[in-house]
Formats: structure tokens, sequence, C-alpha cells
């Protein structure tokens, strides 16, 4: 086994003087401002990294395959794109070029054992290497040679530049150059009407004052009272600061279900992922006791024809609200499911602008809106191989599956596996039961949860109240005041029950790490949102420019 030369050093946002000219810079999109704020609060963002394999079978060349790259680069603007905080603000600089950050091994000469052995281990080691988000491309791949006509392509990308459908978009086009340099043709590539920068700017455009205040006023009624953490029993208490690494369990979808599901779903006049859907919020209601359920659902945010063909993030999430209350059967809690899933064209308002509108509380270590999430992958998706070790996770539990496959991913710090393992099993049970008589009544629910629970309080005080004392805390107060536009008359006031939210949270540290050269976490002022535990914070990490104190 024998390894090419590796890539050299990402490019920089700087252009170099090949480059032809100067980056753009474009307002980032909204899926990108919620992965990169996401992101942020994760110390290991490995939840962020999207491993991806392609296998080719083609008589193309190392040099073909490098070429290859250079025509998706050229393509797609993500893969050139760094992205930066400029005055409060996201930015995305997008490259004239770049040079593709590609490493070609040689594993020819290794059987099959040894091949799957290193392929693996390639995916395992681009999954766990992290990205500088200022600092292009967000992305790197391998070539691994297996024959003469066979290579298995290992990529990796940061999710702010890739997404699911992105995936499915990379493999068609590397497929189709491939086969048209074997067959010694141009390749037929999709038209791309719009780039992701204009994507980008259209978004904006149409979140108007007027539609933002159409939908602040929609959510506002549909989630009106949401309970700010659910009551799903957990295994250990919830720490003060949120946790992201999880782990997962699997298993494949019984024959009886993937035989009638589709039967089942025509009879109930909606698409076999309702069903599903439903099972989970039966199994959520089942072991919390819980009527009022909320899961987050993502949608792929491609709904119009000139960004199908598109490599870039397009992801949002949408708030699910179901009620299970009043002993529904299975046939009627699926209409109740695709009622609070199907909400037309409201589902675009940008995830993070929903936190904003909305008036709920924020709880250390809690994810705001909702912590069990659902997922359906479609036929030409794919879960990929098991996690064997630690992996990133942006819930409390999420339960993804697929056409044979059901997994869950847990959030370790609060749950154990044989628990993720045993609703596996619970959910599994449910979805047969549920598609064989869809007049079940729902299983009832216990009748006390386990205890660690509980959700996690706000710090006690441990110094008296009133303004800013301190020179720290006058500080910290200047930028509060800035972000907000109200002046702190109490140092322990909380900054989202005074109306901040996420987006002014981190243009409020951006302010203050640039002033002060100090990076400040986003978790701690979280765990302790208040002008007292952001000073503390600064304190703490002692500047190294102290004309300040």
């Amino acid at each position: 086994m024998t390894a090419g030369p590796g890539p050299g050093p990402a490019a920089r946002v700087e252009p170099r003087p090949d480059h032809g000219g100067a980056p753009r810079a474009v307002p980032a999109s909204s899926a990108q401002e919620r992965v990169w704020f996401a992101s942020r609060m994760a110390p290991d963002a490995s939840a962020y990294r999207i491993v991806d394999e392609l296998v080719v079978h083609a008589e193309v060349t190392e040099a073909d395959l490098r070429r290859a790259f250079a025509l998706l680069v050229r393509r797609h603007e993500p893969l050139r794109t760094a992205l930066r905080i400029v005055d409060g603000r996201l930015t995305q600089y997008v490259l004239p070029r770049i040079d593709p950050p590609l490493r070609h091994v040689d594993l020819t000469g290794a059987d099959d054992t040894r091949q799957a052995d290193a392929r693996r281990a390639r995916r395992t080691e681009l999954a766990r290497r992290p990205f500088d988000l200022e600092r292009a491309p967000l992305w790197r791949a391998e070539l691994l040679a297996l024959g003469e006509t066979e290579w298995a392509v290992v990529f990796a990308a940061h999710h702010l530049v890739y997404d699911a459908a992105s995936r499915f978009n990379l493999h068609a086009e590397l497929t189709e150059i491939c086969a048209a340099v074997e067959q010694g043709r141009e390749p037929k590539l999709p038209e791309l009407p719009l780039s992701y920068t204009g994507y980008a700017r259209r978004e904006r455009d149409r979140l108007s004052p007027r539609r933002r205040t159409e939908l602040a006023a929609y959510w506002r009624a549909r989630l009106a009272r949401l309970p700010p953490v659910h009551r799903l029993p957990l295994d250990h208490p919830r720490p003060a600061a949120r946790t992201f690494v999880g782990a997962e369990v699997r298993a494949g979808l019984p024959p009886e279900v993937t035989a009638s599901l589709p039967g089942a779903a025509r009879r109930l006049g909606t698409e076999p992922v309702m069903l599903c859907l439903a099972a989970y919020v039966a199994l959520l209601h089942r072991h919390s006791g819980q009527e009022d359920i909320v899961v987050g659902l993502p949608v792929t945010g491609r709904r119009q024809a000139d960004v199908a063909p598109m490599i870039g993030t397009f992801v949002n999430m949408l708030v699910v609200r179901v009620d299970v209350g009043g002993a529904p059967t299975f046939a009627e809690l699926v209409g109740r499911v695709r009622s609070a899933a199907h909400v037309e064209d409201r589902y675009d308002i940008p995830f993070q602008t929903l936190v904003e509108l909305l008036p709920v509380p924020r709880l250390p270590g809690v994810p705001p809106l909702y912590q069990l999430a659902f997922n359906h992958v479609p036929a030409d998706g794919g879960l990929g191989a098991a996690s064997s070790g630690s992996a990133g996770c942006e819930d409390d539990l999420l339960l993804e599956i697929t056409a044979d496959t059901v997994r869950v991913e847990y959030n370790v710090a609060l749950v154990e596996k044989g628990t993720a393992e045993a609703l596996l099993a619970d959910y599994l049970a449910l979805l047969v039961a549920g598609v064989s008589d869809l007049d079940m009544p729902l299983p009832r629910p216990p009748v006390a949860p386990r205890p660690g629970d509980a959700p996690a309080t706000r710090p006690a005080r441990t110094a008296p109240g009133g303004r800013p004392r301190t020179v720290a805390a006058r500080l910290v107060a200047d930028a509060w005041s800035a972000v907000l536009g109200t002046a702190v008359t109490d140092v322990h006031d909380d900054f989202f029950h005074l109306g901040g939210h996420s987006v002014q949270a981190l243009r409020m540290l951006a302010r203050l790490e640039a002033e002060h050269d100090s990076e400040l976490s986003i978790q701690a002022f979280f765990a302790d949102p208040t002008v007292a535990g952001l000073a503390t914070e600064l304190e703490r990490k002692r500047p190294r420019r102290t004309a300040w104190r």
C-alpha cells in the first residue's frame, strides 16, 4: 500500500496571485447560519462533517479524476467557499478558484480484506479531521486505486457546504464525467441556472418584513405554550452545558413492515413516511406519558427546480407538534401527524428565525424548541457504515429510517446504550403492530418516568444584582446594550428572557472577541446567559490585550 503526496495546505480566504481576482463576500444562507451556530456550540463538531464514499468502475486515471474534481469545483461555488463573521454577520467568501485537495492512495496490491480495512480507516480518519471554517475548501477527498478499472473516492465535507442531496448530485456528476472520459465524449451535466450565492440573496429577499410578520403570527399561534423540554426519561441528569457526543444502535426493518407499509399508507391516503413518524410519536408518548409531543424534522429546502441540481447546504428544521390526547387509534394518530407535518409553504422560515420569534424559555443544556428528532432517508440515500465509536449528536435522540434500516442516535451524556436498544426494539414493535392493525389503540404510557429527567436549572446567584460594577461587567454590558438596544439594569437578568436570541448572542460574542482578542465560549454563555456570567468568562480567558483592565 503506497500513498501519493498529500494535498498542500488549504487555500486561504485571501487570494493567491493566480486566483485571478479577490474572493466575493456575500451574506451566508439561513441554512449555513444554522449549521455554523450549531457547530460553534459543539467542541467536537464531527456531527457537522459528512463522510461519503463512491466506487467508480471506469477506465479512468488519477489525472482524469483530478480533472473531474476540478470541473466540479468550477461548477459549484460551495466547493470553494469559506465563512467568516464580519460586523456580526456570517459571510460567505467564495474564491474564484482553488486547487482541489485530493490525495492518491494505491491499494491495487492489497487483497479484498486489506482493501476493506484501508477504506474503513480512511473514512474514519477523514471524519475525525476538523475543518478551519475560515479557510477554503471545506471538503477533502482521497482517490483509492483498487484495481485497473476500479476506484473508491472517499469524500469528506463540512455541512456548511454539503448536505444529503448534495451527495446524490456529486455522485451523479462524478459518475457522468468518468463515463464521458471512458467513452471519449463531453459530459452531459445538468444546467445550473442559479449560483449558491444567488440562492442566498433570493432567500433573504423573500423573507421580507411583511412575510416575516405573517410567518411570526402563524408560528406563534401553532407553537403557543410549547413545552420547553420533553419528558422522555433519561438515564443521566442533563448537564448545564450542551454536549454533542453520540453513539448509535440500528436494526433491519422487519419484512412484514416493508411489505405492508405502502398499502397501509394508501388506505390512509398518505405517504409511508407518515406512518413511520406516527410510530415514533407513539413511542415517545408511551415512554414519556406526554400528550404534547414535539419532534424536529429536517426538510430539504430544495422545492424550487433551479436548486435541485446544486451542491450546497439547504436543509431547514421543521418543528412538528402532535397532540396525542384522547386515546387515538394508530390511524387517527397518523392523521394528526400528517396535519402537523404538512404546513403548506410556511416551513420556509429559517429555524433560527423561529427561535428568535418564539418566547420559549431557554434552559441550560437544552436545545431550543425540540430535543427529539426524526429523519427519513430516501431510497437513493443511505445511512452509511455503522459507527463503532463516538460520533457527533445534535439531539437528545434521533430516529432515522430508510427503506430497510432503522437507526437510533443518542446523546451518551443522557442515554445509555441499553435504553437506546430498548427504544429501538419498542419502536419496531409499534410500527409492526400499527401497520398490521390501523385501528390499534395506542399503548398506555407508564405511570411515572425514571429519575434523571429533571431539566437543569440556572446557576444560583452568587453575587448581588444591580448595575455592572466591575470593568469586565461594564464591557459586557456595553456590548449587551448595543445588541439588544436596552440598558443593563441588573447583571443577573437573563439575555433570552429579555428578548435576545441565538444570532444576537453570537453577534455580542463576536464583538467582545474582536475588541478584546479573546475567544469566548458560546456554551458557557448559554449555561449562564447573564452579564455577570459572561463577565466571569471574559476575565477567565485573560485576553492577550489587557488595556481594558
